[in-house]
């Protein structure tokens, strides 16, 4: 029987990112391995290529308003 499929490592070189990453990712995702010899599917690989990281996103900055010109009031 042939599987095709990847190793966590060979998609931790195709991503560029580091093994513990990778697993994680995977755990995340909800990925489970096709063997016990942990090989992912193919399809693995675009799953977990764009999976945000945990924790609350950081807040977006609101754009500095432009200082309104005021009318100026009349001294009596």
């Amino acid at each position: 029987m042939e599987v095709k499929g990847f190793t966590i490592q060979e998609l931790a070189d195709e991503l560029g990112i580091t093994y513990e990453t990778t697993h994680k990712r995977l755990q995340t995702a909800g990925i489970k391995p096709l063997l016990k010899e942990v090989v992912y599917p193919e399809s693995a690989l675009e799953a977990i290529r764009n999976v945000p990281g945990k924790g609350r996103p950081p807040k977006v900055k609101p754009e500095p308003d432009k200082p309104s010109a005021k009318p100026k009031k009349a001294k009596k």
